[in-house]
C-alpha cells in the first residue's frame, strides 16, 4: 500500500524534485518495448526498464501518451512539475490498481485488502451491491465505500486542486476496414493472433494454459504449441490446465487438444473441486470459481509456471453469435431494401422468427443513435435467454441506488459505433468496465492474461464488418477459415459447446440447502433482497427446478463473501 500527497516526501523527510516525473509503481508487461526504445531514445536518460518506458511516454506526451504502452499494466507516476500523482490501467483493465481519495491525499494498492487494512474501511457500497446483483460488477467501484478500482484505459489525475480522470484509449467505434478479399482479413487476423500469443510466451518459465475445449482456448493453446516447438518465443514448454466433470461435452474435445499438441495435461474434478464453496468466496471481493481458481494457482507453482494464458474474451472478438441479425441495419442504414429484406429473410429461417420481426429490429437499430432504443442491442442471444428473469432485488434497491438500467451504470461511447457493430461495443465495454480480465485473487501474483484482448488485435477485430465475422449458421466464420489448420481435425467440426450447468448445480444445491436451514440472511438483513423470493428460488435451486440460476448464483456468492466477512478474522463490513 502506496500514499501520494501533493508534495511527494521521500525517506529522508525532506521534499525533493529529482526530475519532472517519476515511476511510483509499475506492474506489467510491455509488449512494443523494442518500438519504444526507438522513439523515446532522446528521453530514456540511458535507462531501458518498463518503468522507464513508462516514464519517459508520459514526460513526452502527458496522459494522452499512455496510449502508446501496449500490454498489460498498471502505473503510479508522480508529476513533480505539477505536482500531480497520476494512476493509470492499460486499456482492458487487466492489472489491479485500486485508490482512496482524502482531501488531498491518494492510497493506492494492486492488492484491494491491503488497501481496506491501511485505510480501515468497513462500509459496504450500495452501488456495488446493486451493479454485482444486476451485471455482475461495478464499474470503478470495490465493495467498500470510498476504495475505487483506476478506469480502465484512464488516468487518475489528484492534484491539491482536486481530482480529474482523463481517457487515454478511445474504442475504434467510428473505424471500419474493408480489404477487397476476404483473404486478406484471414491473413491479419492469423498475424495478429499470432502476435497476441508470442508477446505472452517471452519468458524463460514454463506456461500453462486453460484449455476448455472450446476454440478460443484451443487455439491459445495450438498457437502457443506451435510457436515454442518452432523456437520463436523464449518460453521452454506448454502445459494445459482443465475442469472436467462426469459426461462433459467438453472432455473428448480436450484431450484431442492435448494429444494433438502433446503437451502435458491437468485435470481438476469439478466434483473433487466445486465451483463455489461455502468458505471459499474471495478475502477481499467475492470471487467465483475460487476453489478451482486456486487449484490452478497450486498446479503453477508445482509446474514452476509464471504466465497463464487463457481463451476469454474470445466468444465476442471472433463474433460467436447465434443471433446477429441487427446487420441487416446496415442496408437499411443505406436504403438497399431488396438485399436488407434477402439478409433478413436469411436470418429469419436460422432464428426460426418471422422476417417482419427482423426488420422491425433492424429499422430501430438504423435511427439515429438518440432515437434507438438501447434495449435491442443488450437483448440476451437468441440461444441463450434465460427462461426466467426473476432478481429478487427488493423493490427500489436499484432505482435507490441509480443503477436501474445498463445505461445507468456503463459509459455510452458504444452508441457512436455503426448500428451493425452497436452490440460488439456494447459487450466490450461492459466487458472492460467491469474488469472482468483482472486475475483472481489466487492468481494475482501470477502473468495472468488474455491473447483474444490483445489491443491490436482487438482493434483490428472490432473493425472489421460484422457480416465478414459472423453471418446467419456462421458464427465465428472469419476465425474458423483463419484458424482451422491450427486444430485438430476432430475440433475443426465443432459446432457447439459444453456448458458448467452441471457443475454449477452440483456446487450450488449444497450451498442452497445449507442456506436454507439458517434464518439469518445478510442481504434481506440489509434490505437488498426479499426474503420470500429468495427462499423460493433456492429451493426450486434445491429441486433443479426453472430459478434465473446465473442471476441466483450472484446473490448466493455475495450472501457467503458477506458471511464470511462477518464471522472472519478480516472483520464485519458495516452497510453504508
Amino acid at each position: 500500500m502506496h500514499m501520494s500527497t501533493p508534495e511527494q516526501i521521500f525517506n529522508d523527510g525532506r521534499t525533493q524534485r529529482v526530475e519532472r516525473a517519476e515511476v511510483l509503481h509499475w506492474d506489467g508487461r510491455l509488449d512494443n518495448r523494442e518500438d519504444l526504445l526507438l522513439r523515446l531514445r532522446d528521453w530514456l536518460r540511458g535507462e531501458m526498464s518498463n518503468a522507464a518506458i513508462a516514464r519517459a511516454s508520459y514526460e513526452r506526451w502527458g496522459t494522452k501518451g499512455l496510449v502508446h504502452l501496449i500490454g498489460d499494466w498498471s502505473l503510479v507516476v508522480r508529476d513533480h512539475a505539477n505536482r500531480t500523482t497520476i494512476l493509470a490501467s492499460d486499456f482492458a483493465g487487466v492489472r489491479p490498481l485500486y485508490y482512496h481519495l482524502r482531501h488531498v491525499e491518494v492510497q493506492w494498492s494492486s492488492r484491494l485488502q491491503s488497501l481496506v487494512e491501511a485505510t480501515s474501511i468497513s462500509d459496504l457500497d450500495e452501488h456495488y451491491v446493486a451493479g454485482f446483483l444486476t451485471f455482475g460488477g461495478c464499474p470503478n467501484r470495490t465493495p467498500y465505500k470510498g476504495i475505487h478500482s483506476v478506469p480502465p484505459g484512464h488516468a487518475v489525475c489528484v492534484s491539491s486542486e482536486g481530482t480529474i480522470i482523463r481517457r487515454f484509449w478511445e474504442m475504434p467505434t467510428g473505424d471500419v476496414i474493408r480489404y477487397r478479399s476476404e483473404r486478406r482479413y484471414e491473413e491479419q487476423l492469423r498475424a495478429l493472433f499470432r502476435e497476441a500469443v508470442a508477446v505472452r510466451l517471452q519468458t524463460d518459465s514454463p506456461v500453462l494454459a486453460e484449455l476448455s475445449g472450446g476454440l478460443d482456448s484451443s487455439s491459445v493453446v495450438c498457437m502457443a504449441n506451435d510457436l515454442i516447438r518452432s523456437r520463436a518465443v523464449s518460453a521452454p514448454r506448454l502445459a494445459g490446465v482443465s475442469f472436467v466433470w462426469r459426461n462433459s461435452l467438453d472432455e473428448p474435445f480436450i484431450r484431442e487438444v492435448e494429444s494433438h499438441c502433446g503437451i502435458e495435461a491437468v485435470h481438476i474434478s469439478t466434483h473433487d473441486v466445486p465451483l463455489i464453496a461455502e468458505t471459499q468466496v474471495g478475502d477481499s471481493m467475492p470471487e467465483p470459481f475460487r476453489p478451482l481458481r486456486t487449484s490452478i494457482a497450486v498446479t503453477a507453482s508445482r509446474l514452476g509456471a509464471r504466465t497463464i494464458l487463457t481463451g476469454q474474451t474470445g466468444d465476442l472478438m471472433m463474433g460467436n453469435w447465434f443471433d446477429d441479425s441487427l446487420q441487416v441495419s446496415a442496408s437499411l442504414r443505406r436504403f438497399r431494401i431488396g438485399q436488407a429484406c434477402e439478409e433478413a429473410l436469411a436470418w429469419s429461417k436460422i432464428l426460426r422468427t418471422p422476417i417482419y420481426q427482423i426488420l422491425s429490429r433492424a429499422f430501430q437499430a438504423a435511427l439515429p443513435a438518440p432515437l434507438s432504443p438501447a434495449s435491442i442491442y443488450a437483448a440476451a442471444d437468441g440461444s441463450h435467454v434465460p427462461k426466467n428473469v426473476e432478481t429478487s432485488l427488493v423493490r427500489g434497491f436499484s432505482d435507490r441506488t441509480g443503477i436501474s438500467e445498463p445505461g445507468s451504470l456503463f459509459s455510452n461511447a458504444w452508441l457512436q459505433a455503426p448500428a451493425e457493430r452497436r452490440k460488439y461495443f456494447y459487450y466490450l465495454s461492459m466487458a472492460l468496465e467491469l474488469r472482468s480480465l483482472q486475475p483472481p485473487g489466487p492468481l494475482q501474483h501470477l502473468d495472468y492474461t488474455h491473447p483474444f484482448a490483445h489491443r491490436p488485435l482487438v482493434e483490428f477485430l472490432m473493425t472489421v464488418p460484422a457480416h465478414v465475422l459472423c453471418r446467419p449458421g456462421e458464427p465465428r466464420r472469419l476465425m474458423r477459415s483463419a484458424f482451422s489448420d491450427l486444430w485438430p481435425i476432430k475440433l475443426r467440426e465443432r459446432r457447439s459447446k459444453g456448458s458448467l450447468n452441471h457443475p454449477w448445480q452440483e456446487a450450488l444445491r449444497p450451498v442452497a440447502r445449507a442456506l436454507l436451514k439458517g434464518r439469518q440472511l445478510q442481504l434481506v438483513e440489509r434490505g437488498f433482497v426479499d426474503r420470500t423470493s429468495f427462499r423460493s428460488r433456492l429451493e426450486r435451486l434445491s429441486a433443479g427446478l426453472e430459478c434465473n440460476q446465473s442471476q441466483l448464483r450472484q446473490i448466493i456468492l455475495l450472501e457467503l463473501w458477506l458471511r464470511n466477512r462477518a464471522h472472519g478474522a478480516l472483520g464485519q463490513v458495516r452497510a453504508a
